[in-house]
């Protein structure tokens, strides 16, 4: 008798669970759908070259590459300004950007990246690590340039800029960098908008071409007593 109660327990159980697993899907709220996110629907992805230069990945599961459009004869090499700028400061500051769009130019993925001192690193170089320079830091953005009624970007009401940061929801890791400066990396985190929308990146994967403009020297400021 023990073994019966058991038994009709165990069955109670399962089906009490099995309908409330049944209620709970069929009673999703469309309403409560993230239109924030719609644009990802339409999202058009240009064509993968390995050998070419992109930035590709999984977003919220969709796969799209974003890849060069830039003009022929162009002096930045890519669709933006993809360059590395270097500061003859006291810190010795740089600065490395690495920008995409898609054909149609919907959607834009961009990569900003401070204190990298790329040409100085043993790869493969990961950030976040436990010896990161001062300043240093990537910042990532995915841009939905299409979207209606945009309020001003990084204010509160900005519904279309979603940002992830190394150290807080991004993982990145710089693979290799060749003698003419094709530099390839990897990344995945969570991108967040200021009004809460989130996208989940999986598999990202970049591989871009920078030029390094002429050096540039910043000069202190002196004041002298009297002035």
């Amino acid at each position: 008798m023990k073994c019966i109660g058991f038994t009709v327990c165990i069955l109670f159980c399962l089906l009490t669970y099995s309908c409330k697993k049944e209620v709970n899907t069929n009673n999703q709220n469309p309403s409560n759908v993230d239109q924030n996110l719609s644009f990802l629907n339409d999202a058009i992805s240009d064509t993968v070259n390995e050998n070419g230069y992109y930035i590709k990945g999984e977003f919220n599961g969709k796969n799209l590459c974003f890849a060069t459009t830039g003009a022929n004869g162009s002096y930045f090499v890519d669709t933006f300004m993809n360059a590395f700028y270097t500061y003859q400061d006291t810190i010795k500051s740089d600065n490395l950007y690495l920008l995409r769009q898609n054909a149609d130019h919907s959607i834009m993925i961009a990569l900003f990246c401070g204190q990298t001192h790329i040409k100085d690193r043993v790869f493969p170089y990961l950030q976040p690590n436990e010896q990161l320079e001062k300043c240093e830091f990537t910042e990532l953005q995915f841009i939905n340039m299409l979207a209606p009624g945009k309020a001003m970007q990084n204010s509160p009401q900005d519904n279309y800029t979603f940002t992830g940061h190394t150290g807080f929801g991004i993982n990145l890791t710089f693979t290799n960098l060749t003698p003419d400066n094709i530099i390839e990396a990897n990344f995945e985190g969570i991108f967040k908008t200021n009004t809460g929308s989130v996208i989940n990146v999986r598999n990202g994967k970049l591989r871009i071409r920078f030029v390094i403009p002429e050096i540039q020297t910043i000069i202190p400021t002196v004041v002298k007593k009297g002035d």
